[in-house]
């Protein structure tokens, strides 16, 4: 071997085991972030996964027997969604007292749900109510993230039992450590999903948007919680990319694109980790989504008594 080889290979090993190390390192942070997430998931009581799906449809074909006399409001989106209002009771009843009359309000975001879920049973199954319903639409990155669906097993609402609706606690929430190796980890892992599934959800979103005005439902593109705290720029560019085609969307459909994130004046302590509202945040969260709410009412003439 000749000197300059082994002197290359000599200058090279520093620098190979500085990476070796980095990486062992940023897979310590996430295996504790793991085990902080199923401690979390361990005390939210009885919350287990998939209930919140089967309690979205529930909501769904609660109403659908039984239409409602007074305006209804949905929030569909994924766990960040689920995890973002106080509860139903205490949201319909603060938009009322901010001035925007009787209403119900349901959050049936769920962990991992898709626009074609929305579409499909949800949308698919909301009743006529004649004084109007409003579907909120949850936007972040994490729905831009799965594929087409696959051919599945038929599986309908699980049996009713108690549902509980947050995964999530401000007694336990990741250390900024946790929380900028999730962000790195969303980098390496799931930005390539959301470049090669983004065309297809851009395409059902659309379908989602069309789908809510044939039924008479009035659709609103509505940017979902994220720590910018702890995120800084490192998402500007997916997020740019998606939220130039919802605007877009909104424009082509006349439909309302709604994003109040920096007026809400979230902390990182408002969050578990990037997403998920803890119950600081939540009270934040909630009193500007009511505000919104109130101006929707109003815009669509569905402030009644």
């Amino acid at each position: 071997m000749s000197r300059r080889s082994c002197t290359l290979r000599a200058a090279t090993l520093p620098v190979v085991a500085a990476l070796l190390v980095a990486a062992v390192l940023v897979g310590m942070q996430w295996l504790h972030i793991g085990r902080a997430h199923a401690t979390t998931a361990q005390n939210g009581a009885s919350a287990r996964s998939g209930d919140d799906w089967a309690h979205a449809q529930q909501v769904v074909a609660a109403l659908k027997a039984k239409p409602p006399k007074v305006p209804v409001v949905y929030l569909l989106g994924g766990s960040a969604a689920r995890e973002c209002t106080i509860s139903d009771a205490s949201w319909a009843a603060q938009v009322k007292r901010l001035g925007g009359k009787s209403v119900l309000t349901y959050d049936i975001g769920s962990s991992d749900q898709t626009y074609a879920q929305d579409i499909s049973p949800l949308v698919a199954g909301m009743p006529d109510v004649k004084a109007g319903s409003i579907v909120l639409i949850g936007l972040n990155l994490g729905r831009y993230t799965s594929g087409p669906p696959k051919p599945a097993t038929a599986s309908g609402a699980a049996a009713a039992r108690t549902y509980v609706q947050h995964h999530y606690s401000v007694k336990h929430i990741l250390t900024v450590a946790q929380k900028k190796a999730w962000v790195q980890h969303w980098l390496s892992t799931r930005y390539p999903l959301f470049k090669k599934h983004f065309d297809y959800n851009a395409t059902i979103l659309e379908r989602l948007v069309r789908a809510c005005q044939l039924k008479g439902l009035h659709p609103v593109l509505l940017e979902l919680p994220r720590n910018d705290q702890i995120i800084g720029h490192a998402f500007d560019k997916p997020r740019a990319k998606y939220v130039a085609d919802c605007r877009k969307l909104a424009k082509d459909y006349a439909i309302p694109y709604v994003d109040f994130v920096a007026k809400a004046h979230l902390v990182n302590g408002d969050f578990y980790d990037v997403n998920h509202l803890v119950e600081p945040g939540r009270v934040k969260w909630q009193k500007r989504l009511s505000q919104q709410v109130v101006q929707l009412l109003k815009q669509y003439g569905m402030a009644g008594n």
